[in-house]
């Protein structure tokens, strides 16, 4: 899918269109300078539309910052998507479960993810499908 998003977003009146419009498809494909500020963007960054003009495209992030731009504050183009982080902080939470003799808490949990435990557990139920005790409770059975 995302050889084909890079095939949708080559030519930069395709790249245009996609940042006036914040595709989210268009999230991997390529980061665009302003050359006014300096700094680059993901097309889906809530910053305000530059001119045309003064927008420059890039296939990468690494490209970019060759190129003397620096990074968003606002979008951290140079980082990985937070969906991204939250899903491998809820999975490093999953094995801090299935190596423990007596379940963490809620708070433990959440501290090691870095996350409020309200926030922890919303997260940890939409990604996994159950409560972080409700796991727990689940491994501990198939251990027995």
């Amino acid at each position: 899918m995302e050889q084909r998003n890079k095939i949708t977003f080559l030519t930069d009146d395709a790249r245009w269109e996609a940042l006036v419009r914040r595709e989210p498809q268009a999230v991997d494909s390529f980061v665009y300078g302003v050359v006014t500020t300096g700094i680059y963007c993901r097309p889906t960054c809530a910053s305000r539309i530059p001119k045309r003009e003064n927008v420059r495209f890039f296939d990468s992030w690494q490209e970019a910052e060759r190129a003397g731009f620096r990074p968003c504050k606002r979008c951290m183009p140079n980082r990985p998507e937070a969906e991204t982080t939250q899903a491998e902080a809820i999975l490093r939470a999953c094995k801090l479960i299935d190596v423990a003799e007596t379940p963490p808490s809620l708070n433990d949990l959440a501290a090691a993810a870095g996350l409020s435990p309200f926030h922890f557990h919303r997260l940890f139920k939409k990604i996994v499908g159950s409560t972080p005790k409700q796991y727990a409770i689940e491994k501990r059975a198939e251990r027995m």
